[in-house]
């Protein structure tokens, strides 16, 4: 099913999110919401989409990672559910890239500055417990959900407004 998707404004896009029970995420309560999120994602064309972005505020994400999608070579990372999600920067080196979001539509920034590098814990699609590193484009993408599950939006990165600008021409 697909769901309404929150736009910038909205209360539940700014607040911190609620963590997630392991054991109800071990018995498979939250998968007819990750159904509906991974519809939703995809009727939009999203690459991530996380819960406080459909009105509701848990701490559960999804986000793939297509090579083609990205002008570098990235490694492609399949549909993915994460629970209970934060992250650190490994080192300082800040990447400024373009960024999107289906809650602020029609807007792109196009210097959002984002760590190279994170490193990830977070409870998997089974409930257990995982940390990973990520970098580089796949970085971003959990970068901007997890922000997401406390409160943010890209916006909030952003440096100097002056690389917003509009995806679509209105004239």
């Amino acid at each position: 099913m697909i769901l309404k998707v929150a736009k910038l404004g909205v209360k539940t896009l700014r607040l911190p999110s609620e963590p997630v029970d392991p054991k109800a995420i071990a018995r498979g309560d939250y998968e007819p919401f990750l159904s509906d999120l991974e519809d939703t994602m995809r009727e939009y064309d999203g690459t991530g989409i996380a819960a406080p972005q459909v009105f509701t505020p848990l701490r559960i994400f999804l986000y793939e990672v297509h090579p083609e999608t990205r002008k570098r070579k990235e490694p492609e990372v399949p549909l993915t559910a994460l629970f209970n999600a934060t992250y650190r920067g490994v080192g300082e080196k800040l990447e400024p890239d373009a960024e999107g979001c289906l809650s602020v539509p029609f807007l792109l920034g196009r210097s959002v500055p984002r760590f190279e590098t994170i490193r990830v814990g977070a409870i998997d699609r089974s409930g257990k417990p995982i940390e990973f590193e990520a970098s580089g484009y796949h970085a971003r993408v959990l970068q901007h959900e997890i922000d997401h599950l406390d409160g943010l939006v890209y916006l909030d990165r952003m440096r100097d407004m002056k690389s917003l600008a509009y995806t679509v021409n209105f004239g």
